[in-house]
């Protein structure tokens, strides 16, 4: 599979999240992992750890640097670590993670980089910034008014909607930007459908992903959502790593309704 980056890396030296169109078959999602064993195992992610390909490795050593578990995705400095996922044409999709990484101090043009629908950028001074594109290949950068934690996880959900060819950002829970939140533009409007997700490093620093997922469902702090996904993550196996909750389009299994019942018994 083609890693998918800024061209010539080691010059733009930016750290981005994008979902734009893989050559490659990609996996259907809902994709869930938290990066722990036995599915993976410590050390360079080399010819690939479940469909994570690149410049990262698999690491359980840098403190501060794992969310949950004991483990988490390790992407190095000037890097870029890829997975190849699809969704249905024209569904709404969530991307959602647990990120912490390193900063740039300049904004590249969207007329020079790959194909993409959703673009971030994490801004020494100017903080995270999301890209309002035009569809036509360029755009806007916005500031969202959050800055860039050094220190710790920042949760950073993207509701991608392919019909509209709009997205919405929301970082730790918030819609963005803070005090007056809006809907993006796609960069590209020729993508109608999630194909993958890059991660780029600058050269100041590595960064980190943990409690990944990609579904069509919504998390729990969205007004439509009836469950919690917190329990999804106490909860997972080895065996439980694809993994959707859907009451709104009607499929629900017995795994959303004990979780249900659980958070009515508790009041």
């Amino acid at each position: 599979m083609k890693a998918h980056h800024l061209s010539p890396k080691t010059q733009m030296a930016v750290i981005v999240m994008l979902l734009l169109p893989f050559l490659a078959s990609a996996q259907e999602i809902p994709y869930r992992t938290s990066f722990e064993a036995p599915v993976f195992t410590p050390g360079p992610l080399g010819a690939g750890k479940d469909g994570w390909v690149g410049e990262g490795a698999i690491q359980n050593a840098t403190p501060g640097a794992v969310r949950t578990g004991s483990q988490s995705l390790q992407v190095l400095e000037t890097g870029v670590v890829s997975r190849s996922l699809t969704s249905p044409a024209g569904k709404e999709v969530t991307i959602d993670g647990y990120y912490r990484g390193p900063t740039v101090n300049s904004k590249p043009n969207p007329l020079d980089m790959d194909l993409g629908s959703s673009l971030l950028l994490f801004h020494g001074t100017d903080g995270i910034l999301a890209l309002d594109g035009d569809g036509s290949g360029g755009g806007e950068w916005i500031s969202t008014g959050v800055m860039v934690s050094n220190s710790s996880f920042q949760r950073i959900t993207i509701r991608q909607n392919y019909t509209t060819h709009t997205w919405t950002l929301y970082i730790d829970g918030q819609q963005v930007p803070q005090g007056n939140p809006q809907t993006f533009g796609f960069k590209d409007n020729s993508i109608n459908q999630l194909s993958g997700i890059d991660i780029e490093t600058s050269n100041q620093g590595k960064g980190y992903l943990d409690d990944f997922s990609a579904t069509t469902s919504v998390p729990e702090f969205f007004a439509a959502s009836l469950f919690d996904f917190s329990l999804e993550w106490q909860e997972e196996t080895p065996m439980d790593l694809n993994w959707d909750l859907v009451p709104v389009e009607g499929r629900v299994d017995s795994k959303d309704l004990l979780e249900l019942l659980e958070r009515i018994l508790k009041g």
